[in-house]
């Protein structure tokens, strides 16, 4: 798996696998009061369900509540895993104690602040419509598709990404993120 050219070492994922158990034990685990956060709205090149990207680890929670699990300076989800959640995924990667992405999976509640339900039939037919342009088809390393929005925010690249199974207007949504990309 590569990440900004750099490849992930097997040793890392077994600690952050080990860390991760290991907090469902902290108290940060036990503070949870939260039970997920399953739609909202998506401010396209900003933040989403109100948070923000570039937002500290205090002001994500503050906006949006505990998280339902947290890998301490990795990441937070705030919506429970399958089997007990067949909803999909929303989590925030953190980097440097601050949100660098959000990552979406299906749900039917996920909407742009312009009103287009991303997960829904039609959707990219839409947001062409919408965005023009703007929104380009794009290939990334592993060859996976998907539709881009780049803006700048905070001084910063920020990309909108929409992952699809193919190019064309009837391509249907099965992924979004929202994040600062790497820089090399």
């Amino acid at each position: 798996m590569s990440l900004g050219g750099r490849q992930i070492k097997v040793w890392w994922l077994i600690a952050a696998l080990a860390a991760s158990s290991l907090l469902a034990t902290t108290p940060v685990a036990a503070a949870r009061s939260t039970n997920g956060i399953y739609g909202g709205v998506i401010t396209v090149g900003r933040g989403v369900a109100g948070a923000r990207l570039g937002m500290t680890r205090a002001q994500v929670i503050a906006r949006l509540g505990p998280p339902v699990r947290e890998m301490l300076n990795r990441g937070m989800s705030y919506e429970a895993l399958p089997p007990k959640n067949p909803h999909g995924q929303f989590d925030i990667a953190l980097q440097g104690g601050r949100a660098r992405m959000f990552i979406i999976s299906p749900r039917s509640t996920w909407r742009l602040a312009n009103g287009i339900h991303i997960f829904a039939s039609g959707a990219i037919a839409r947001l062409m419509r919408y965005y023009g342009h703007r929104l380009k088809p794009t290939r990334i390393e592993d060859g996976e598709r998907l539709y881009r929005i780049t803006e700048r925010y905070l001084g910063r690249t920020v990309w909108t990404e929409f992952y699809v199974a193919h190019f064309g207007r009837t391509a249907s949504v099965y992924g979004f993120d929202l994040l600062f990309p790497l820089t090399r």
